[in-house]
């Protein structure tokens, strides 16, 4: 049938053969399209809250809001000043200087971020007022009130330090809000670095020198109590030089002897020929008994005792006379070890040679609000791609 011309003209929907066992579908729905429509819509709204909105609220703080940071600080290497031994090995290799200069550089270090700089510096110079000042955005801004675990923290957050175990060269740089305080604090730091290693040369000297002290004192103890002694052996024998003493007395009771041997040889002789009231026998025996009241007066004692006696206190002055020997040169070792550790400690063992010292900064070194901002825009949109394939990936394993 025709249609009249003023009919309007509808479309009819002519069903589609169904597989075997499916149902129709109407040629005009597209429920896969509205679902994946409805993902993206999702994946851009995601992508607005995740990454355009925060990439926004960044540029626009670190284009009006964060305050201008200043910069200033210092370059210098530990240097220090040995005595005048030559170790070989050390001086070929440099072992024993580079291994010095590291632990004295790293100990360096650890004070620079340590509470006890932290301290000092509040004494000369208000930190907690500056860094805690109004005018300074809230993000970087220091709470007055913060105890003091929390500004040691902050501290360590505005400075930056830096060791090359190559050269030796320790670098430092403290922020600020302005460039007068800047060079400031790094003047100040610096001077509390000098201190600190003229402290540790100081300590170490004072060990050397209180060591040499206690290695006198030992040896002058020694030696006093020798001499003590030889003093109480001399009063015994009531003699300056009781080895001197004993050695003539030992000569002279040999002498003796020898004399009393020759006689008794010859009264044996003519005990064998004559009577026992023979005249010359008489004046041998008479000799011969003299001689012992002359050895027994010498002695004291009879002829082998008062030998062994005279023997025994040789023995014992020769052995306080050596002892007195030794102790005279420990002592004298000990006093010239006090000198040179004395004269060591006159000279400055460690001192800091800088090479660049803290300056007035020109301009603003932070924040660096343009690359703050790519570098927040790249991360977000990493993270938030990473998000993104994790979703999928969990969607793609549940269907």
């Amino acid at each position: 049938m025709m249609a009249a011309p003023g009919d309007e003209i509808r479309p009819r929907l002519v069903p589609l053969p169904a597989p075997a066992g499916g149902t129709l579908i109407s040629a005009g729905a597209a429920p896969g399209n509205s679902r994946r429509s409805l993902r993206h819509r999702m994946l851009l709204a995601s992508f607005v809250l995740c990454v355009l909105l925060p990439a926004c609220l960044g540029a626009l703080y670190y284009a009006f809001f964060a305050s201008d940071r200043f910069t200033s600080g210092a370059s210098f290497v530990i240097r220090g000043v040995e005595g005048t031994g030559t170790d070989l090995i050390g001086a070929m290799t440099g072992l024993g200087s580079a291994h010095a200069g590291s632990s004295d550089a790293y100990i360096l270090l650890k004070y620079l971020g340590s509470r006890d700089l932290m301290e000092r510096l509040e004494q000369d110079f208000a930190l907690r007022e500056h860094y805690a000042q109004s005018s300074v955005d809230w993000l970087t801004r220091l709470d007055p009130l913060a105890p003091v675990e929390q500004l040691v923290e902050y501290w360590n957050s505005r400075l930056h330090t830096s060791y090359n175990s190559a050269s030796g060269i320790l670098t430092f740089e403290v922020e600020a809000f302005d460039p007068v305080a800047a060079e400031t604090i790094a003047s100040l730091v610096l001077s509390y670095g000098r201190d600190m290693a003229n402290q540790l040369s100081s300590e170490a000297r004072r060990d050397a020198v209180a060591f040499a002290q206690a290695e006198v004192e030992r040896a002058e103890a020694r030696l006093k109590t020798v001499l003590q002694s030889i003093r109480h052996f001399r009063d015994k024998e009531q003699s300056l030089d009781p080895g001197g003493a004993a050695r003539v007395r030992l000569e002279l009771v040999g002498s003796l002897e020898r004399q009393l041997a020759d006689l008794r040889t010859r009264i044996s002789t003519l005990q064998a020929s004559l009577d026992d009231d023979a005249p010359s026998l008489r004046g041998l025996l008479r000799q011969a008994e003299a001689l012992e009241q002359q050895i027994e007066r010498t002695t004291g004692q009879d002829n082998a005792e008062g030998a062994a006696t005279l023997s025994g206190q040789l023995a014992v002055y020769e052995a306080l006379e050596v002892e007195r020997d030794f102790a005279q040169q420990y002592y004298s070792s000990a006093l010239t070890s006090l000198e040179t550790a004395r004269m060591n400690a006159g000279r400055h063992q460690r001192y800091l040679a800088v090479f660049a010292h803290p300056s007035l900064p020109q301009h603003a070194a932070y924040p660096r609000r343009l690359l703050n901002t790519l570098l927040l825009v790249t991360g977000l949109t990493l993270l938030w791609s990473i998000g993104a394939l994790v979703a999928y990936a969990i969607r793609d394993h549940l269907t």
